[in-house]
């Protein structure tokens, strides 16, 4: 014979939630503004950056001699951590606790 557990599922309460969803929506801006220090719109000045950075290094030879490799390296950074962003928020968003969007 089957017996089923007869004890209630934990409850979750709004501030529970709401704390959650607040959690999510700051990591996903995080993920945000870091990502767009990767835009490849400030490829130039990434590159730059790191050039100067790493100068006289094997690192920063290699950096320098291969620029489209590394500049499509950080645009696919900044790809990644967009969606990564995104999707915190949506997540953010989809417990209620989101404040983007809302008014």
């Amino acid at each position: 014979m089957i017996e089923f557990d007869s004890t209630p599922a934990p409850t979750i309460s709004p501030a529970e939630t709401s704390a959650g969803g607040v959690r999510l929506e700051r990591i996903g801006r995080r993920w945000l503004i870091w990502s767009f220090i990767l835009c490849p719109c400030h490829l130039p000045w990434t590159l730059a950056l790191l050039t100067a950075a790493l100068g006289g290094s094997a690192l920063g030879a290699v950096v320098n001699s291969h620029r489209n490799w590394v500049g499509g390296g950080v645009a696919l950074l900044y790809f990644i951590g967009v969606a990564i962003g995104f999707r915190y928020l949506r997540q953010a968003k989809a417990t209620g606790a989101c404040r983007v969007g809302s008014r």
